[in-house]
């Protein structure tokens, strides 16, 4: 960490000035004018601190329309200072330690998201993992993290069905039985790449319910009266 610390100093480059292109985009903005990044992490367990992130998959979304030659996938190789403990990963995702090996280190993932995710506005289907993972992956590279802010489809989806008076269990709101509900094609659960799509399929869905006067700050804050 220190030799980090030291190498940011002597090349002037600093986590704020790194992070300065993930400002937040104004509330007002209509989200028909936005434009998101829409984005599903698979991981190696549920608690940030001790697992690691396995595959990362984006897809991007300009004015309600999916621009998929900008989609992203790849697996997270460890450093050479990391082991990753795959526990049920090659059952759950079907990943094993050779897709690993092949792909990134979690630096370069960490560079990747920054620019991708310039201007742009983040978006997940039930965020608080991704928050929490991608927060402990900058803090393990630049000692501090960005402040993360996600557009969350679960949320969405949950505001929505009450507003409709209608009560699910909680396990109603993954993201395939979202997508039935909204008569979308269901997804090949657990594959990062396709998670992503399947909840920017859904993020379109509800935003053309809700209308054109819908701006940022309703999808950001979906249980505010």
């Amino acid at each position: 960490m220190f030799w980090q610390q030291w190498l940011q100093r002597l090349t002037g480059v600093t986590a704020p000035q790194t992070f300065k292109q993930l400002q937040p985009v104004s509330g007002q903005l209509l989200a028909r004018q936005a434009r998101f990044l829409v984005l599903d992490l698979e991981t190696s367990g549920l608690d940030a601190k001790q697992h690691q992130i396995l595959s990362v998959g984006w897809v991007c979304i300009d004015q309600l329309r999916l621009t998929l030659n900008d989609c992203f996938y790849c697996t997270v190789r460890p450093s050479d200072t990391q082991t990753h403990d795959l526990g049920q990963s090659a059952v759950v995702h079907g990943l094993h330690q050779a897709d690993l090996a092949s792909g990134i280190t979690e630096a370069e993932l960490l560079r990747e998201f920054l620019q991708a995710a310039a201007d742009r506005v983040l978006v997940c289907h039930h965020s608080a993992m991704e928050s929490r993972f991608l927060r402990q992956a900058f803090l393990r590279h630049y000692q501090q993290s960005p402040a993360l802010k996600f557009v969350d489809t679960l949320a969405l989806e949950q505001q929505r069905l009450q507003r409709h008076g209608t009560l699910v269990k909680t396990n109603e709101l993954s993201l395939n039985h979202c997508l039935a509900r909204h008569a979308l094609p269901q997804i090949q659960a657990h594959n990062a790449l396709e998670d992503a799509y399947g909840c920017a399929l859904l993020l379109l869905s509800q935003i053309r319910q809700r209308g054109a006067d819908l701006t940022l700050k309703t999808l950001l804050n979906p249980h505010t009266p």
